[in-house]
């Protein structure tokens, strides 16, 4: 793991890739989502360093939402065990049997919000009865947001633009801030949408016997 220390390291290791660099930038881009030891964040900034704002921000959105997809489908047809590889039991216990109702939003806010485990998220979303068409619009808008603003602080470092740079991780820290003063809140409403769920389930069938 030693290409993903620094981002002069990374940006190496694409651009020894020549003419293929964007090729390579887009299947590491797709593997972090994957692949738990690779550094979404870094890799997000060598985007916008190596490809400008737009360009990064193209590569690497669809790196995500590919990789976001795939990780969903294959959690939907190999279920829990196959989850289990790849996603702590804790984790998988604290955002698994989300109440269907309540799922959309939670899996939006987390999406969209950084600090989040949302490559983990893909995962568990798999194990629900979630359609693929409502989670690739819920992906697609909430994750993009994050990815681009990765690809601003990444170009606006490399590049040398300050203006931009400021731009981006003040936006960044207006989204930190709004987690850290409605992170309770949020755990509080994952925490009571499961436990309306399971009170549901216990409940059924003893209902079935009256």
């Amino acid at each position: 793991m030693e290409i993903f220390s620094t981002l002069d390291s990374l940006q190496n290791f694409l651009l020894q890739f020549g003419i293929w660099t964007p090729l390579a930038f887009f299947i590491l881009q797709l593997l972090q989502i994957i692949v738990a030891p690779i550094p979404g964040g870094t890799v997000g900034l060598i985007g916008g360093a190596l490809f400008g704002t737009v360009g990064g921000f193209l590569l690497s959105a669809s790196g995500t939402l590919i990789g976001s997809a795939v990780v969903f489908l294959l959690a939907k047809r190999f279920g829990r065990p196959f989850v289990l590889k790849f996603v702590s039991s804790k984790v998988v216990e604290k955002y698994d049997n989300i109440e269907d109702s309540k799922l959309t939003i939670v899996l939006f806010l987390i999406f969209l919000f950084p600090l989040f485990p949302d490559d983990m998220l893909c995962f568990i979303a798999g194990l629900s009865t979630m359609p693929f068409k409502t989670f690739l619009v819920i992906a697609t808008l909430a994750r993009c947001p994050s990815v681009f603003i990765n690809n601003m602080v990444g170009a606006g470092i490399m590049d040398d633009t300050p203006a931009q740079f400021i731009i981006a991780v003040s936006i960044y820290a207006v989204f930190a801030l709004i987690l850290f003063l409605n992170r309770k809140r949020l755990d509080t409403y994952i925490h009571q949408s499961k436990k309306r769920k399971d009170a549901n389930s216990n409940q059924e069938p003893h209902d079935k016997e009256l």
